[in-house]
């Protein structure tokens, strides 16, 4: 069965190496390298993420004022923002049924929040939930109940590399 919750793993390249040649009396050596001229390239783009964690009372889906200012904030900075993720999470109290269906309408009540002040965002916006997974604290006390009780928005800009 796989994780409930995605691993994050670091991407490698493989590298590839030359076969050893066969016949090295035939190989031709130039006096100077050349270099081939290369077109202007704009330069390449790294992706940025940011994530603002917004939190939640026990079996509420209600957005908070302070929620709604933070998610306002956040998006006067980001105006370069290509894509946001919304991952709505729940602590462990509570049937699983349940506790898949508040992830949902946390997450789609920070949507609604954004899609309300900024119609734009249509389709950059990815709702992603589920109840009993991706606890970022323990749930045997009330302290990390309460920060399991959350929505993760995940920000995705492009930001200019310089060569």
């Amino acid at each position: 069965i796989p994780p409930a919750c995605p691993i994050r793993t670091p991407k490698t390249l493989a590298v590839e190496t030359p076969a050893p040649s066969a016949n090295r009396t035939n190989a031709s050596i130039p006096t100077e390298p050349s270099t081939p001229a290369l077109p202007s390239v704009p330069a390449p783009k790294k992706e940025v993420f940011r994530t603002l964690t917004l939190r939640f009372g026990l079996g509420s889906a209600k957005l908070r004022s302070a929620a709604r200012t933070q998610l306002n904030e956040a998006m006067a900075d980001l105006k370069s923002t290509h894509r946001i993720t919304i991952f709505g999470r729940t602590d462990n109290t509570g049937p699983l049924a349940f506790n898949d269906s508040l992830a949902l309408a946390r997450a789609l009540a920070v949507r609604d929040h954004l899609l309300k002040t900024h119609p734009r965002l249509t389709p950059a916006l990815t709702i992603k939930a589920q109840g009993g997974c991706c606890f970022i604290a323990p749930n045997d006390t009330q302290a990390g109940r309460t920060q399991n009780r959350r929505v993760e928005v995940v920000f995705q800009m492009n930001e200019e590399v310089s060569p």
